[in-house]
């Protein structure tokens, strides 16, 4: 799975809420295995900050996905949830007697 399907997953996880910038940033490092250090370095924002917004945005997936998530089980857990996440339920046929056998006179 690529970060770009993780963050399709997450759209639709997450529903009316999106992921701002800076979460975005974090969630894509993190999914390429790199520490909140790196992260800070490269982005240009103190590490610190970006820690704390990791922190809030695992709580976050963790609500929308109903299990911990944490930097080092991010791929497991979205991979557990690909299925339930973008495999659209079933809608109700249009005709609800369609199984019905039908009988001619």
């Amino acid at each position: 799975m690529s970060v770009e399907e993780a963050l399709a997953i997450l759209d639709t996880a997450l529903q009316q809420e999106r992921l701002n910038d800076v979460q975005e940033i974090v969630f894509r490092c993190c999914w390429e295995g790199q520490t909140y250090a790196e992260i800070a370095d490269s982005a240009g924002y103190d590490p610190g900050y970006i820690k704390d917004v990791g922190s809030k945005l695992w709580q976050l997936l963790s609500e929308s996905l109903g299990e911990k998530v944490s930097k080092s089980n991010l791929q497991a857990v979205l991979r557990r949830n690909l299925h339930r996440l973008s495999v659209p339920q079933e809608l109700p046929s249009p005709f609800p007697f369609s199984s019905l056998p039908l009988s001619f006179p």
